[in-house]
């Protein structure tokens, strides 16, 4: 063969080899074919990422890092490049507004989302110097399902409860069956992750609680505490009166203050304390929740036809409130049958305590039934048009199980007033 051919074919074999490295690099560098992933179907805590045709520029969310938005809180890109190229600008969109321009690191924006967990759309685009460009969206999660969906929709927070006491994990939809005033009803939504909640502490601080209130504080402290960060609390003590000692706040270290401030004096006015908190959570979109802790029981009415009417028309403002109570009964003297009572009509749990020692367990177990919760939703085959109480029972294809939800749900028919977005039914 020709000296000159042979040098021919050799560099063509080295232009092919080189081809192939560079083929290789550019698909192992890429991410993804895709540019942009569905916002639904991506996480921030899995990672949101897109990158540029050619997969030199990646883009990486990292902050933030959960699934719903709240407060103040940092967003922030980590762009990457496999080549010599620089970053130009990047530009962050927040609900559709520009929000800000950058050109240099850190490429990180604070924004304040609010008080309220709504859902947010966050875009963030990216140039380079060499013309290189990438886009990432992404969309948070609001707190009420019904926001995504039509008034109609009715969901219904579910725990379930072992043998041993602990939350059951890992159920799916096909496990669950429930029924609306004996009519099985086909579920259309399912979650297993802790979903936004609303929480009452309530705490008994009358004068019998004097030299004893002090352990439930701690306890109530540390359950707050412990709770997710997009769970919105208020404090409540009560005596002959109800005080909102703090209104819903995500501000644990104001919460903390509130419960400590707390001073031991009067009677216990618990029929309205059961009112004033279901009124207190009335308005709230999400899951509702009271915790309620007392050492006594009713003070204020007798035990007569007009506190017996007190107490029916508390308990129906809860039932209609969608609200659910833990009730703690602490020491000799509680009311337990009637905090028992209220715990299991409101789909709740009711605990006893004798010992100040054992205030922190309950309240831990109180806190994982609720961060363990199933929610099922539904569209009912009866009209919600038509109103009236509905009865639900949920049931599930597991042996050796307790359930706790709310016994059912009032139909509220939509009216003149009627908040946009909030749903009819609790």
């Amino acid at each position: 063969m020709p000296r000159r051919q042979y040098y021919l074919l050799a560099t063509i074999a080295v232009a092919l080899l080189t081809t192939l490295f560079f083929l290789t690099m550019e698909r192992t560098a890429s991410p993804s074919s895709s540019h942009d992933p569905a916002p639904d179907s991506r996480l921030p805590s899995e990672e949101a990422m897109a990158s540029s045709d050619d997969g030199v520029l990646v883009l990486r969310l990292v902050a933030p890092r959960g699934v719903y938005l709240f407060g103040k809180q940092q967003v922030q890109l980590a762009p990457t490049l496999s080549s010599s190229d620089q970053i130009k600008t990047v530009d962050f969109f927040v609900d559709g507004v520009l929000r800000k321009t950058l050109a240099e690191p850190p490429f990180a924006l604070e924004v304040d989302f609010g008080e309220e967990i709504r859902s947010h759309s966050i875009l963030i685009t990216a140039q380079t110097r060499e013309g290189r460009a990438a886009k990432l969206s992404w969309i948070s999660r609001s707190a009420n399902l019904q926001s995504r969906a039509e008034v109609s929709l009715v969901t219904l927070p579910v725990t379930v409860l072992g043998r041993d006491g602990r939350a059951v994990e890992g159920l799916g939809m096909s496990d669950f069956s429930l029924l609306e005033d004996g009519v099985p009803q086909a579920l259309v939504h399912f979650d297993r992750d802790p979903t936004p909640a609303s929480i009452a502490v309530a705490l008994d601080a009358s004068e019998s609680m004097r030299g004893t209130l002090w352990s439930a504080q701690k306890a109530a402290n540390d359950f707050i505490a412990s709770l997710p960060s997009f769970y919105k609390v208020c404090v409540i003590g009560f005596s002959d009166t109800v005080r909102v000692a703090r209104e819903f706040s995500y501000d644990r270290r104001g919460l903390a203050y509130a419960v400590s401030s707390l001073k031991p004096a009067g009677e216990t006015a618990l029929y309205d304390t059961l009112r004033s908190a279901s009124e207190q959570l009335s308005a709230r979109s999400d899951r509702r929740i009271v915790v309620l802790f007392t050492d006594g029981g009713e003070s204020l009415y007798s035990d007569d036809p007009k506190g017996r009417q007190r107490l029916s028309s508390s308990l129906l403002a809860a039932r209609e409130a969608g609200v659910t109570f833990y009730t703690i009964a602490f020491g000799a003297h509680a009311a337990t049958e009637l905090l028992q009572r209220i715990a299991e009509e409101t789909g709740g749990a009711f605990y006893d305590s004798r010992d100040p020692s054992a205030l922190t367990s309950i309240f831990a177990e109180i806190a994982e039934s609720v961060n363990h919760q199933y929610t099922l939703s539904y569209y009912p085959t009866r009209l919600l048009s038509e109103g009236g109480w509905r009865s639900v029972s949920v049931s599930v294809k597991r042996d050796g199980v307790t359930l706790r939800a709310r016994p059912g749900y009032l139909a509220a028919t939509p009216g003149p007033a009627a908040v946009p977005g909030q749903p009819p039914v609790r």
